[in-house]
C-alpha cells in the first residue's frame, strides 16, 4: 500500500494507544470507582484490539483510508479517548470527585462518552468494540454501585479540606524553590516549664527526647530534632492541622540550643504505649479506629500519603482522640533499606506489592493495606508477625500468607463486632491491591459498626481495663511464640496535525499552521479546537481574518462543553456590551464557572470583582478575598501583587 495513504494514519494509531495505555494504568490504580474504572478498560481494550486487528487488515482497508469521513473520525477516536482519561483521573482519585458535585453528573458524563465512544467506533467499523445490551447492563450496575459510594463520600466530605487543598498543591510546587514565610518561630521563653512535674514529661532518648513545656497555657510538647526539613514541610503540617484527628503542629523553637518541633501534647503517648500498659476495651477500640480513618480521609482528600501507618505513629490524647502524627517526608520503606533495624520495624505493616519492589511507588492501595494491618494491631495489642524475622516475613506475605484474626472468648455482642471488625481487615490485605476496599469504604463500614454500639459507652465505666484482663485472642496461657498464620485470603487524505501540535504552532507564531489545525479539529467536534478556533476569529490572529461572531458561538460552545479558557474567553467577549441585557449576569456566570475549574485569570478577576464591588456587583471582602488568594495559590502574579497591596497573607 502507498505510504500516502497510510501515513496520516501512523501518528493518530500512535496517539490512540498511547492514550488507551494511560487510561489502562490509571484504571488500573484507581482507589474509587473501581467497578467504573473497570468498564472504561474493557472499553478501551477492546478499541485496542480492534486497533491492532485495523493494522494486520490494512492492506483490505484502502478505500476506507481514502474516505475523508473515516479519517475524520479516527481524529475524534482520539479526542473520545482523552476525555475518557480525563474522566478517569477524576473519578479514580477521591479529591478528582470535588467537579462533580452530585452523583447524578458522574452518570451524565459517564452516558454522554459511552455515546460518542459508540458512536466512532461504528464509524470505524470496529463493531466488535460497540457495547451491547449485556455491555449496557453491566454499565449500569458498575454506576449504580459506586455512585452509591460517592453518595456516601458526599455526606462525609470536610469542607476544611477544600479550602486548604491549593495551598498545600502549592507549598508541594514550589518546595525548594523558594523561602516559605509563615512557618511559626515560637521563642524558646514562651515556653514554660509546667508548673507540676510529671513522671513523663520527657519522652524519649538521645536526640530524639520528647519534653513538655506550657504554651498559652496549652500542654505542648517540644520534640527535638537533627533533621533540617524544608519550610514548605512544615508549612504543610500546619496546614494539616486544621484536622482533629491530625496532630496539631504549632511551629518551631530552641530548646537548650537544640531545634525542636513544637506539636499539641499527648497525654497517654503512642497507641502502642497504652495497648502495652493497658487493655483497650472493644467500644473504644472501634471509636478510635474510626476517627483515625477519618483523619486518613482528610489526608487522601488532600492527596497526603503518610507512608508509616502503625500504632506506634498514632498518639493519644488523654480523652483518648486520636492524633495521626510522624508523617514521612520520602518513601519509608527505601529510607529503611539502609537500615536493618528500621526495615524490620516497617516490613511488618507493608503491602506484598511494595514488599515485591521496595522501589515499586507507594500508592494509595498500599496506604489501606497498612491501615488494615493497624487496625488488626490495634485488635490484638500487639506488634504483627512478632516472632518471625524481616525475611521470615517477607516471603509469607507475599506469599499470601496473613496474621492470625482469631479472637478469645467474649460475650454474644462482643462477638458479632468483633466478626463485622475483621470483615474490613480481611477486605484491606488483600494480595491484589485492586480487590482491596477504599479508605471511603473502610470508613463506611466502620461508621456502621461503630453505630451499632454506640449504646455500649458508659462514663461510669472505664474505657481502659489492667493489662491481660481480656482474652483478646485465646491465647493467654498458650505460648506466645507460636506462629500459626493464615495462609491465603483469595488471592490520500492530508495529515492534520494534532491539536497539541496547533497549539505548539501557535506559540512559536506558525499562525496559518495553528488556524488549519484549530479549523479542522473543530469542524470535527474537538471542544480544545473550538476555544482556539473562537479565539482566533474574535481577536483575528491570522492575516487579519476576522469573525467575531463566529467566533463568540464557538467560544460559548466549548465554554458548555466544560473548557475553562473558553469560559473565561467568552465572558470578555461581553466585556464591552456588559450594559446590554443581561450581559452582566451571563458574564459573572461563564467567569465563576472558569475561576471554579481552576484558571488562574478568571480567579484573579472574580476576586477583584467581588473585593472592589465592580460592575454594580454587591461588594463582599471576604468573597474577593477567598478568590485573589485562591488565584495567587495558583501563581497569578496580578493577585499575589494585588494581596501584597492589601497587606493580605495569602500563605
Amino acid at each position: 500500500m502507498d505510504a500516502k495513504v497510510i501515513g496520516p494514519y501512523i501518528p493518530l494509531i500512535q496517539k490512540a494507544t498511547s492514550l488507551i495505555n494511560n487510561i489502562i494504568e490509571i484504571c488500573e490504580m484507581a482507589s474509587y470507582n473501581k467497578k467504573i474504572c473497570n468498564t472504561l478498560i474493557e472499553r478501551v481494550v477492546v478499541t485496542y484490539a480492534s486497533l491492532k486487528l485495523f493494522r494486520l487488515r490494512i492492506q483490505k482497508n484502502e478505500k476506507e483510508l481514502l474516505n475523508k469521513d473515516y479519517y475524520n473520525a479516527f481524529y475524534r477516536l482520539v479526542y473520545v479517548l482523552k476525555e475518557i482519561r480525563k474522566y478517569a483521573e477524576d473519578v479514580s482519585r477521591v479529591h478528582g470527585f470535588r467537579k462533580y458535585v452530585e452523583a447524578k453528573l458522574i452518570r451524565e458524563k459517564f452516558a454522554k462518552l459511552a455515546v460518542e465512544y459508540d458512536n466512532v467506533m461504528i464509524d470505524l467499523n470496529f463493531v466488535m468494540a460497540v457495547a451491547n445490551e449485556e455491555r449496557r447492563r453491566y454499565d449500569e450496575e458498575a454506576l449504580a454501585e459506586n455512585l452509591f459510594e460517592f453518595d456516601r463520600y458526599l455526606k462525609t466530605v470536610d469542607k476544611k479540606v477544600d479550602s486548604i487543598f491549593d495551598q498545600i498543591m502549592y507549598i508541594k510546587n514550589h518546595l525548594g524553590d523558594k523561602a516559605f514565610h509563615g512557618v511559626n518561630r515560637i521563642d524558646s521563653k514562651d515556653l514554660l516549664f509546667p508548673a507540676q512535674e510529671k513522671s513523663d514529661d520527657r519522652r524519649g532518648k538521645h536526640f530524639n527526647f520528647v519534653v513538655r513545656r506550657i504554651l498559652n497555657e496549652q500542654e505542648v510538647a517540644c520534640k527535638s530534632t537533627s533533621v533540617i526539613a524544608e519550610e514548605g514541610y512544615l508549612k504543610i503540617l500546619m496546614k494539616l492541622s486544621k484536622c482533629d484527628h491530625i496532630l496539631k503542629f504549632y511551629g518551631v523553637s530552641k530548646i537548650n540550643g537544640v531545634n525542636a518541633w513544637v506539636f499539641e501534647w499527648a497525654h497517654r503517648g503512642t497507641l502502642k504505649e497504652l495497648y502495652d500498659t493497658k487493655d483497650i476495651q472493644w467500644h473504644y477500640k472501634i471509636q478510635i479506629a474510626l476517627k483515625i480513618c477519618h483523619g486518613l480521609m482528610f489526608l487522601q482528600k488532600a492527596e497526603i500519603l503518610h507512608r508509616d501507618l502503625r500504632c506506634e505513629n498514632i498518639l493519644i490524647t488523654e480523652s483518648l482522640e486520636p492524633k495521626i502524627y510522624n508523617f514521612k517526608l520520602v518513601d519509608a520503606c527505601i529510607t529503611a533499606l539502609n537500615n536493618e533495624k528500621k526495615l524490620d520495624d516497617f516490613v511488618r505493616w507493608t503491602a506484598p506489592e511494595k514488599l515485591n519492589n521496595f522501589e515499586s511507588n507507594y500508592t494509595t492501595q498500599c496506604e489501606i493495606y497498612s491501615f488494615g494491618i493497624l487496625l488488626w494491631e490495634l485488635a490484638f495489642e500487639k506488634i504483627p508477625y512478632r516472632s518471625l524475622d524481616v525475611f521470615r516475613i517477607i516471603d509469607h506475605v507475599i506469599g499470601g500468607g496473613r496474621e492470625v484474626t482469631k479472637f478469645g472468648d467474649s460475650t454474644p455482642e462482643i462477638s458479632r463486632l468483633q466478626e463485622d471488625y475483621k470483615r474490613i481487615i480481611i477486605d484491606t490485605w488483600k494480595g491484589n491491591p485492586q480487590e482491596r476496599i477504599s479508605f471511603l469504604k473502610a470508613l463506611d463500614m466502620l461508621e456502621e459498626l461503630y453505630s451499632s454500639i454506640n449504646h455500649m459507652f458508659d462514663e461510669n465505666l472505664p474505657a481502659l481495663l489492667p493489662k491481660n484482663t481480656l482474652d483478646l485472642d485465646g491465647s493467654i496461657v498458650i505460648d506466645e511464640t507460636d506462629d500459626d498464620f493464615v495462609l491465603s485470603y483469595n488471592f490520500i487524505v492530508p495529515t492534520i496535525p494534532l491539536v497539541d501540535e496547533g497549539i505548539r504552532a501557535h506559540k512559536e507564531g506558525y499562525h496559518q499552521k495553528a488556524w488549519k489545525c484549530f479549523e479542522y479539529h473543530a469542524r470535527n467536534g474537538n471542544t480544545i479546537a473550538k476555544c482556539w478556533k473562537g479565539r482566533y476569529l474574535w481577536e483575528g490572529i491570522h492575516d487579519g481574518i476576522k469573525g467575531r461572531e463566529e467566533g463568540r458561538e464557538l467560544l460559548k460552545a466549548a465554554a458548555d462543553e466544560g473548557n475553562t479558557s473558553a469560559q473565561l474567553y467568552y465572558a470578555f467577549t461581553l466585556k464591552n456590551v456588559l450594559g446590554e441585557g443581561n450581559n452582566i449576569d451571563t458574564f459573572i456566570k461563564y467567569i465563576t464557572k472558569a475561576a471554579e475549574g481552576n484558571n488562574d485569570i478568571a480567579q484573579y478577576n472574580l476576586g477583584d470583582i467581588y473585593y472592589k464591588g465592580k460592575l454594580n456587583i454587591q461588594k463582599d471582602e471576604n468573597e474577593g478575598i477567598k478568590w485573589l488568594k485562591t488565584a495567587a495559590l495558583h501563581d497569578n502574579t496580578r493577585a499575589i501583587k494585588l494581596l501584597e497591596t492589601l497587606d493580605i497573607s495569602w500563605i
